[in-house]
């Protein structure tokens, strides 16, 4: 009876191990990772910064859906024929603001009566850009880059006088410059355009401002946005897209 209980026990305890054992050697799976959020492809900021040289370091990109949403409604009142007539640009990205724009028309088919370099737009594709204009606040009130009346980007940017002279506020200052291409020039290669335009700009931009007058000292920080919109001409079937990129300054520290 002795060895039945003993055997028994014995058995038990063997079990309990070879249970124990068991648990011991099960794995518990880890929670899987989530893969990062990739960057949106339509985050033409991105490429434009990648392209920039030294004006990189004054600035950084972001996604502006806002703009987005400008830039179409400022486009879609371009009509077709407007559209066509800059159709002879070919693969130069050419600057559009409220005035016109100028480029080489040396070897264009073009019936203007103007300045051979120069070529003022009809009113639907300057009235884009007052449109836009209008729709983002741009301080740079004609969307040029640069202007002899300090009424550039860089220049309302860095809050330049008519008489040279700084006249640093807190104040947030957006500016904007609007670009048009032949639509069958890669974005890529037209965003590089632009970069080269936009780099001295950028390399310029003051990240501090004094005030004497009231004795303070500002800290900047400039944000820019890119957006892209193609315009359909309906006289081939072609188009061409419209760049628009903002630059918003900040002040992160009074």
């Amino acid at each position: 009876m002795k060895l039945k209980k003993i055997a028994s026990l014995a058995m038990a305890g063997v079990m309990a191990v070879s249970m124990l054992a068991g648990c011991s050697t099960t794995s518990v799976q880890p929670e899987p990772t989530p893969d990062p959020d990739p960057t949106p492809n339509s985050n033409y900021g991105t490429t434009l910064w990648n392209y920039l040289d030294e004006g990189k370091k004054n600035i950084t990109f972001e996604a502006n859906s806002t703009l987005d949403g400008y830039l179409q409604t400022a486009v879609n009142g371009v009509g077709s024929l407007a559209v066509y007539s800059s159709y002879w640009l070919g693969d130069t990205v050419v600057e559009v603001n409220t005035d016109g724009i100028k480029a080489d028309v040396s070897d264009a088919d073009s019936t203007v009566d103007a300045d051979p370099n120069t070529v003022y737009l009809l009113d639907s594709l300057t009235g884009a850009a007052k449109r836009l204009q209008s729709l983002t606040g741009a301080a740079n009130d004609t969307l040029a880059v640069s202007d002899k009346n300090y009424n550039g980007m860089e220049a309302v940017l860095n809050q330049i006088g008519t008489n040279n002279v700084m006249n640093k506020t807190d104040d947030d200052i957006t500016a904007v410059a609007l670009y048009v291409v032949d639509g069958s020039v890669n974005i890529d290669n037209a965003l590089y355009e632009v970069a080269q335009d936009l780099d001295e700009v950028f390399m310029d931009l003051d990240y501090t401002g004094n005030n004497t007058n009231q004795g303070h000292e500002y800290v900047y920080k400039y944000t820019g946005s890119v957006s892209v919109v193609s315009k359909a001409i309906s006289r081939d079937g072609a188009n061409v897209n419209f760049i628009a990129v903002q630059v918003d300054r900040t002040t992160v520290q009074r």
